[in-house]
């Protein structure tokens, strides 16, 4: 429990140009980037004491790096903080190991880095070749190409079977790494699913919505924004539904309705359970222009999907009200404008569209 109990302290602090899904590559390449730059930095007096003045200029260059991964990191750029801190380890340790010999060690990081690059990396495939990078130069640094493979059994023959041995090792500890990541990354898409997913329906919740707003707003340190509009759709007589049928005819009802929902719209559309029988759908770079004639096609196969309980027929409609975003305009406030044409929406009849800007009615499809 207590790296679960780690990664949620620091997810209550996770900047906000940090995704929930890259949070754990952002700690761990964090944390590796600032104590990579700390060890650089002490290795920079011991190599001018030891008057290696290069191994010591070469560290400077290394903090340099370093530090420029963990600024990267903290912008966002894991993949570029990853390159970053694998071209670095690598490339040290090999100029170490050629001045110093394999005695002192130096190649010897480069186990850590491979299984570390092996899990950080967001692309899987990259992060395997990293991995297996590190360890080929490892293999290549520890035992020279004329000792690893005697054209005969001889003296030789044993360092060979060592070096065989080692290979397979190695490989094998960035097989776990990778084995280790894909189960953790399929644990924290079922966490991240469970937090942000509606139980009964499938769509996203309340959390994710304003998560996802937080970001199209432009409430992001970047200053970045995407224009968007969005709509509030509720259930028209949605409690006389439930009193009359009973909640699991009511849960059908919010089923049936979801499901149309993901099948009438774009897989870009963000779509939300908001609350009880609300929901709430966002339009990445759409306007109304576009988002209007949407919803009154969604209202009209609305109208032809009637559902059936003990002989009777429950016919759906729904009220909507919908509204674009405005450069400066915080996300709260867009949605307090949708709340507030939806409720028109209630007040003129129901069953209709309310957009904004006129304030202008969409008549219920005929």
């Amino acid at each position: 429990m207590a790296p679960f109990s780690t990664l949620t302290q620091a997810a209550a602090q996770r900047p906000d140009n940090i995704r929930h899904r890259n949070l754990r590559k952002h700690l761990l390449t964090r944390w590796a980037s600032l104590m990579g730059a700390a060890v650089h930095f002490l290795f920079i007096p011991l190599f001018w004491v030891l008057d290696h003045s290069l191994l010591a200029l070469i560290n400077v260059i290394s903090v340099a790096m370093w530090l420029g991964a963990y600024l990267a990191n903290q912008h966002g750029e894991q993949d570029r903080a990853v390159y970053l801190i694998t071209t670095e380890a690598y490339c040290h340790a090999i100029i170490a190991t050629v001045i110093l010999g394999t005695s002192a060690g130096f190649h010897f990081y480069l186990l850590t880095l491979s299984c570390w690059a092996a899990v950080t990396h967001s692309v899987k495939w990259v992060a395997l070749v990293l991995g297996l990078m590190g360890m080929l130069i490892f293999l290549f640094l520890e035992f020279p190409l004329s000792q690893m493979f005697p054209l005969e059994s001889g003296p030789g023959f044993p360092l060979m079977l060592a070096t065989l041995n080692l290979s397979c090792a190695l490989f094998t500890m960035v097989g776990f790494a990778m084995l280790a990541r894909h189960v953790y990354e399929t644990q924290e898409e079922t966490l991240t699913s469970m937090a942000t997913r509606d139980a009964l329906t499938g769509l996203h919740n309340r959390r994710f919505a304003g998560e996802y707003l937080r970001q199209l707003s432009g409430d992001r340190q970047d200053g970045t924004n995407t224009p968007y509009s969005l709509a509030l759709i509720d259930i028209d007589h949605f409690k006389l539904i439930n009193d009359k049928h009973g909640h699991k005819v009511g849960d059908q009802c919010l089923i049936q309705i979801s499901d149309l929902l993901v099948r009438h719209f774009r897989r870009s559309d963000v779509l939300c359970r908001w609350g009880g029988e609300e929901f709430l759908l966002i339009f990445p770079g759409a306007d109304l222009n576009e988002i209007l004639p949407v919803l009154e096609g969604f209202q009209e196969r609305l109208h032809s999907l009637p559902i059936m309980h003990n002989g009777d027929v429950i016919s759906l409609t729904v009220s909507v009200g919908v509204t674009s975003h405005t450069p400066g305009m915080h996300y709260d406030l867009l949605i307090n404008r949708a709340d507030h044409l939806l409720y028109r929406a209630k007040a003129e009849g129901r069953d209709r569209i309310i957009s904004d800007q006129t304030g202008e009615q969409v008549p219920p499809p005929l």
